[in-house]
C-alpha cells in the first residue's frame, strides 16, 4: 500500500491552488526487513511553479526492542513532512513546467500520481531514536548471565575492572601507612 494522490487537476490549476487530505494508510517503513506501519494525520498539497508542495503532519508507532534490556516497546512518532514533488519529465509538457535541476527531488510520475510513501519512510527513519529505551532509567541486562536487571538484581558477583587495580593497590598502601 502507499499514500498516493492523483494531482492532474491540481497541476492544471494556478500556482497557489490547494487540496487537503486525511491520511490513514500503511506504508513500507523498512525495506531490508519488509514491515508496514500505519500512519495517520493530514496532508496539504499546494501547487507550486515546479510541481506540488506537500505539508503533512503524521503520527505513527515504531515497534522495536529496548536497546538495553531487549524488551519489546512502542515509540510514538510525530512526523512533519514538507517536501516539494516535481513534475516528471514525461508530464512536464502537460503541466507547463520546465525540467528540474535537482535529480534527487521527489517526483510526480507521468500519470500525475504523487506517491508520498518514500518521503514518509525517510522522515520516519530520521524520527526513530538511535538508542530506544523502554524507560529513561532502564538498567539493561547483566553482561554475564543475561538477567533483566529491571525485574530484579542477579546473583552474579560484582565484576572487578582491571583498569582500576593500580589505584586500588595505591589506596591499600595509603591506608596501611
Amino acid at each position: 500500500m502507499a499514500i498516493r494522490y492523483n494531482v492532474s487537476m491540481l497541476l492544471r490549476e494556478g500556482i497557489g491552488a490547494t487540496r487537503d487530505y486525511e491520511v490513514a494508510d500503511r506504508v513500507l517503513i523498512d525495506e531490508d526487513e519488509p514491515r508496514h506501519e500505519e500512519v495517520i494525520g493530514r496532508a496539504a498539497l499546494l501547487r507550486t511553479e515546479q510541481g506540488v508542495l506537500v505539508t503533512a503532519h503524521l503520527q505513527g508507532v515504531q515497534r522495536e526492542p529496548c536497546s538495553r534490556c531487549l524488551q519489546g516497546m512502542e515509540t510514538s512518532l510525530r512526523l512533519k513532512i514538507e517536501e516539494e514533488f516535481i513534475v516528471s519529465a514525461n508530464a512536464e509538457a502537460d503541466a507547463g513546467v520546465s525540467p528540474p535541476e535537482d535529480t534527487e527531488a521527489f517526483r510526480i510520475d507521468a500519470r500525475h500520481i504523487l506517491d508520498l510513501e518514500e518521503a514518509v519512510r525517510q522522515h520516519w527513519a530520521a524520527a526513530v531514536p538511535i538508542q530506544p529505551l523502554c524507560r529513561s532509567d532502564c538498567r539493561g541486562l547483566c553482561p554475564r548471565c543475561g538477567h533483566n536487571l529491571n525485574q530484579s538484581a542477579c546473583s552474579c558477583p560484582p565484576e572487578e575492572d582491571e583498569r582500576w587495580s593500580a589505584l586500588h593497590q595505591l589506596a591499600g598502601n595509603i591506608e596501611r601507612s
